[in-house]
C-alpha cells in the first residue's frame, strides 16, 4: 500500500457525496457510535476554521463509473456522517449541501438528527440553512486533512482491516469483538451466530440492521448493555457478542475461559471453522427457549440481575446450557427457583445478623462473594456456576 497526504476541500467531498462516489460502510466498518453532542462539537470546529483529524480513504479499483473512482472510508466515518447530517439539503435547494443525504442515512434514528443546529459561540443555535453566505463560502473552502491509500495487486483486504484496527485504537476505540469480526468477516460461525440475531441489508449507500424475533433476541435484549443503547446495529452487535461467547463455551465442551482468552483462541484458529453443529445449536436453543418463556411467566426474573447483568446472566445461561435442569423440570418449578435465587442474591445482607448455617444460605453467600470481583476469571466463573446449581437443587 502507498499513502499520500493531502487536503481536500469540503466542497469536493460534498460533490463526491452528491455523485454517490463515497462509501461509508465497507464491510469492516462499525455502526454509528457518535452522540449528537460530538457531532455538534465537530461542526463547530469546522465552521470556526479549526483543524480536525485526517480522514483515511482508498479508491475502489473494482468500481469505476466512467472515469470516476469511488472512495471507501477507512477512518472518518463518524466525522463524515456528521458532515452529511449537518449539510443535509433538499434536492431542489440551490444552496451548497448534500442533496442525497437520505441515501447515506437510512435509519430513522439518525435521520431525525438531519439539519441539526449548533451553538457557534453566540449562544444561539443555528442550522446550516441559517448560516449567512459569507460563512457558507468559507465552509466550502474548508480544508480537511486527507490520507489517501493507493492499493496495488499485492494488497489484501486483511491488510486494510489491520490498518483500520490500528487507526481506530484512538478516539472511540475498537473493542476486541470488533477486531475479531473484522479479521474473521467471512467466518461461517460468526455469520451463523449473527444470523440468529439480525440481518444487515444494504440500503442505498447505507446499511440497515433488522433484529429478528427469536428466543435469542427476546432474552438478550434485557441485558443492560443492550437495552441502554438505542441504535439497532449496536444492539445487534452486543447481542451477537454475548451469544458468540456462549456458543464458544458450548463448543469447548463447557470449559470456562476469560472473554479475552476466548477471542484470542478464535483469532488463532484457521479460517472456515464449522458452523454450529446440531447438538451445539440444540444446547443453546434449549436454554434460550426456556428463558424466553420464563421471562414471560416471571416479570420479576426478567427484571432481576440474572437477566440484566452480564456476570449473572452468563452464569445462568451456562448453567442451563450444560446442566440437565431444564430436562428434569417436569413440574415446572425451575422458573420459581430462578426467581427465588434472583431475589436472594439481590437481597441486602445485614452485617449484624448472625451468619446462616443452612446449605442454601451458604451457597448464596458463596455465590455473592464470587460475583464481587474478578468476575470473568475462569475459575471464579466455574465456581459461581457450581454454587448456582447447588442452590437451585436445594430449593
Amino acid at each position: 500500500m502507498d499513502y499520500s497526504n493531502s487536503q481536500t476541500k469540503l466542497e469536493v467531498l460534498v460533490q463526491y457525496f452528491n455523485e454517490s462516489r463515497m462509501n461509508l460502510t465497507p464491510i469492516f466498518q462499525r455502526p454509528r457510535v457518535w452522540p449528537i453532542r460530538m457531532r455538534r462539537e465537530l461542526i463547530k470546529n469546522i465552521v470556526n476554521g479549526r483543524p480536525i483529524p485526517a480522514i483515511f480513504m482508498y479508491k475502489d479499483v473494482e468500481d469505476v463509473s466512467g472515469s470516476a473512482f469511488k472512495f471507501n472510508i477507512l477512518d472518518g466515518k463518524q466525522r463524515l456522517d456528521s458532515v452529511v447530517l449537518f449539510l443535509a439539503s433538499d434536492a431542489g435547494s440551490s444552496r451548497f449541501g448534500v442533496k442525497n443525504w437520505k441515501d447515506y442515512i437510512v435509519d430513522p434514528l439518525y435521520r431525525r438528527d438531519a439539519k441539526f443546529s449548533v451553538d457557534f459561540g453566540d449562544k444561539k443555535k443555528k442550522s446550516f440553512l441559517e448560516l449567512n453566505d459569507t460563512t457558507v463560502a468559507k465552509l466550502r473552502e474548508y480544508m480537511i486533512p486527507t490520507i489517501q491509500i493507493e492499493l496495488n495487486e499485492n494488497t489484501s483486504l486483511n491488510e486494510l482491516i489491520m490498518l483500520f484496527v490500528d487507526i481506530n485504537q484512538y478516539g472511540v476505540r475498537v473493542n476486541r469483538n470488533n477486531i475479531v469480526r473484522a479479521l474473521k468477516k467471512s467466518d461461517p460461525l460468526l455469520k451463523d451466530i449473527y444470523d440468529m440475531i439480525a440481518t444487515r441489508e444494504k440500503r442505498r449507500r447505507d446499511v440497515l440492521t433488522k433484529r429478528k424475533s427469536t428466543p435469542f433476541t427476546a432474552v438478550l435484549k434485557n441485558l443492560k448493555i443492550v437495552s441502554s443503547v438505542a441504535d439497532k446495529a449496536i444492539q445487534a452487535d452486543k447481542m451477537w457478542e454475548k451469544l458468540l461467547e456462549l456458543a464458544l463455551f458450548v463448543r469447548s465442551g463447557g470449559n470456562h475461559r476469560k472473554p479475552t482468552e476466548i477471542l484470542k483462541s478464535f483469532i488463532k484458529k484457521p479460517d472456515s471453522p464449522e458452523k454450529l453443529s446440531k447438538s451445539e445449536r440444540a444446547a443453546l436453543t434449549k436454554a434460550f427457549v426456556f428463558l424466553s418463556a420464563a421471562y414471560n411467566e416471571s416479570p420479576s426474573l426478567r427484571e432481576s440481575r440474572l437477566a440484566t447483568d452480564q456476570t449473572h446472566f452468563y452464569t445462568m445461561a451456562t448453567t442451563l446450557v450444560v446442566s440437565d435442569l431444564v430436562e428434569k423440570d417436569t413440574n415446572g418449578r425451575l422458573v420459581k427457583k430462578l426467581t427465588q435465587f434472583a431475589s436472594l442474591i439481590d437481597k441486602g445482607v445485614n452485617p449484624d445478623d448472625p451468619p446462616s448455617e443452612t446449605p442454601l444460605d451458604k451457597a448464596i453467600a458463596r455465590y455473592r462473594l464470587l460475583s464481587t470481583e474478578k468476575t470473568t476469571d475462569a475459575t471464579r466463573r466455574k465456581e459461581r456456576q457450581q454454587e448456582m446449581v447447588k442452590a437451585l437443587v436445594l430449593m
